[in-house]
């Protein structure tokens, strides 16, 4: 187990939807290979979750317009010195691979609702103990059938939203490398600073000082306040910080 812990909270609308899309395609990779009938509804309340993101006009608008400021930007490190050309021209064809037509509205929504199982499940899923085997009789058949052709299922129900998510990860990953972290003090706690760039703070700090961060901050300036996880009080808290 890793002695730190890093927290990431973002400045912008447009990271927490990149960071929300990242959260349920990591927590759909958990589920999707579930052979346990009892792991399919976090599954689906994931999908249903995921296509309401995607829906938004704005993220792919968003997603285009940063893939394009990426690939610009990279463009320009081609002929640097002490430059990786290779990690260069492999990150380029990489955002190049991305092909993202005009947003249409409601078709992540539109693909659930043309699904007789999906239908079925998130019209139900939305009542206290809904899922129940009465409620979603398709569900029962579909989670009886072999493994091989649920995944099938499954990978049919992923597909539209796998070039979002995995757009998603390469900006999120370009934005995390693009900073490094720098060692700060919490007096009592408390740090607040301005950041001149504002999408994404990142926070890295030691589990034996037990206490955690609430942030808040908005654009480019932020606070951090520390809280103890006992009841003891807070000291100056030493951490990491990389605002990207």
């Amino acid at each position: 187990m890793s002695d730190s812990i890093t927290y990431e909270h973002p400045l912008s609308e447009k990271i927490r939807s990149y960071l929300r899309i990242e959260y349920l395609a990591d927590q759909i990779i958990y589920y999707r290979n579930f052979d346990d009938n009892n792991g399919f509804k976090p599954f689906f309340d994931l999908l249903f979750s995921l296509a309401d993101l995607v829906d938004r006009g704005e993220i792919k608008k968003d997603l285009i317009r940063d893939l394009e400021h990426q690939e610009h930007s990279l463009k320009q490190w081609l002929n640097a010195e002490n430059i990786d050309n290779q990690q260069l021209k492999k990150l380029l064809a990489q955002i190049e691979s991305f092909s993202f037509n005009q947003p249409q509205s409601n078709k992540a929504q539109q693909l659930i609702n043309n699904d007789p199982l999906l239908a079925q499940v998130k019209n139900k899923l939305a009542l206290p103990g809904g899922g129940c085997h009465f409620d979603t009789p398709l569900l029962h058949y579909w989670q009886h059938l072999p493994i091989s052709e649920r995944q099938r299922n499954i990978e049919q129900w992923l597909e539209p939203f796998n070039m979002t998510v995995e757009a998603v990860r390469l900006l999120l990953h370009l934005l995390r490398e693009s900073v490094t972290f720098e060692d700060k003090v919490a007096n009592a706690g408390f740090f607040q600073s301005n950041c001149d760039k504002n999408q994404l703070l990142r926070i890295k700090i030691d589990i034996h000082q037990a206490c955690y961060p609430n942030v808040s901050g908005y654009r480019n300036r932020y606070a951090i306040r520390f809280s103890p996880w006992t009841d003891q009080p807070v000291h100056d808290i030493k951490f990491a910080v990389a605002c990207c």
